[in-house]
């Protein structure tokens, strides 16, 4: 089966998992290859080298010069009234846009990277609302008929909603054939804003439970006590609350050995430090920036307890269901994370980790003292999290549902894969 992924931006380093996604399609048997609007300017990301992807993307880019749009469009016509699509291209000439406000050249362009390229596409497969609008938009016009699939990770259901409409959604909601939450919490948010039930499905992000070791975790006598987090820097993944917790248990109890292993670039690294220094605690405190995957694994190697205190940030953009906190659970990891969108679905409270209220410092630093006092609730904790992850966040597994659903859409009377379209750039 082929699947086109469409993204505004690509890649984007925060991202790994649509990479392990694809990875994973790819290995059962899936042709994948991905069109893009933009490549961040200031990304140096090997990911597509890493992955295998790296010729496969396609790039498609506003052409600025007035006589090569009109060719386009003149081309883009001529194509639409040979197939007897007269009302597609009234309505391409006559529809507003709204915000999607794209030129008419760049459409045609879209899509003509969309339909190209060898075997036709069955099904085209978006990240993020945004993404899936602009699909949603070309195929309302009929420019595009493939099924379109799109999966909403909590950005798109809240950062993205302020200031607009409840409706910013309709369009695709209405060409959508698929629409895909990575937690029941996001279904239900979905369901509110007025996508038809039917076309919800659930389906979680999941891990290579194989690529990450797990092993009981005691915390012997006199050791140092390893504490770790994991996230970019920015406001939503909580690391005021980290320090400011930590702290706390650092000054109640100075007759352990603790340490905290800091990883993630971004915008608030610098005001994170500044933090530690001013709380007195930088000496405990290691800030790593960004790390590669095989070192980050290292360091969870090490580790005793994972912290991740996610909040809703102040612009309302709230998480998904974080990947970092998979990843130390298959890795054996107790954790302690906050009551906060869909992460009571992956961590169970006081069976694979212990959740707190959002921005609460106190209780946050009770429950690294809890764990701490109690190893083996470490265990007991870090061994149940492995088993939840590999029965209901298992890559393969999840990846298997995916391409079901694919296969599922794709078979229903009146699909079309794309017909190759001979407009070029």
């Amino acid at each position: 089966m082929k699947v086109t992924y469409f993204s505004l931006s690509f890649p984007e380093l925060t991202q790994t998992f649509v990479f392990n996604e694809m990875k994973a399609l790819g290995n059962l048997g899936a042709d994948i290859d991905v069109v893009a609007l933009s490549r961040p300017i200031d990304n140096i990301s090997t990911l597509p080298e890493n992955y295998g992807f790296a010729d496969r993307i396609r790039y498609v880019t506003a052409v600025k010069r007035r006589s090569v749009r009109i060719a386009i469009m003149a081309k883009g016509a001529a194509e639409l009234l040979s197939r007897g699509k007269i009302r597609a291209l009234w309505r391409l000439l006559t529809s507003r846009d709204g915000e999607i406000n794209l030129p008419i050249s760049l459409k045609f362009s879209i899509a003509a990277k969309l339909r190209s390229d060898g075997a036709t596409a069955k099904v085209i497969h978006c990240h993020f609302g945004p993404a899936g609008r602009v699909v949603a938009h070309l195929k309302r016009l009929g420019l595009i008929d493939a099924p379109i699939t799109t999966v909403f990770h909590g950005y798109d259901l809240t950062q993205y909603m302020d200031g607009r409409s409840p409706r910013v959604y309709r369009e695709l909601f209405e060409q959508s054939d698929l629409l895909i939450p990575i937690s029941d919490l996001w279904r239900s948010r979905l369901i509110d804003l007025g996508a038809p039930p039917e076309k919800v499905k659930t389906i979680r992000l999941g891990i290579d439970c194989e690529a990450f070791g797990c092993k009981a975790r005691s915390i012997v006598p006199g050791e140092k006590i390893r504490l770790i987090t994991i996230g970019r820097m920015t406001e939503k993944k909580g690391h005021r609350f980290t320090i400011e917790a930590f702290s706390q248990l650092v000054s109640r109890r100075p007759d352990l050995d603790l340490s905290l292993d800091v990883i993630g670039s971004g915008p608030l690294l610098d005001d994170m430090r500044n933090l530690a220094q001013d709380l007195g605690c930088a000496d405990r405190i290691h800030f790593h920036g960004g790390m590669a995957h095989q070192e980050i694994r290292r360091l969870l190697g090490q580790a005793h307890i994972f912290v991740l205190p996610s909040v809703t940030a102040a612009d309302g953009d709230m998480e998904g269901i974080p990947v970092s906190i998979m990843e130390a659970m298959a890795m054996g990891i107790a954790v302690i994370s906050t009551q906060h969108s869909g992460i009571p679905e992956l961590v169970s409270h006081k069976q694979s980790g212990l959740l707190v209220p959002e921005s609460d410092t106190e209780a946050l630093s009770r429950a690294m003292e809890q764990l701490i006092i109690s190893p083996h609730l470490i265990q007991a904790m870090g061994l149940q999290g492995r088993r939840i992850v590999e029965e209901e966040f298992n890559e393969e597994k999840q990846t298997r549902a995916l391409l079901q659903s694919f296969n599922r859409i794709t078979e229903q009377p009146g699909s079309r894969s794309m017909d190759r379209l001979t407009v070029q750039e």
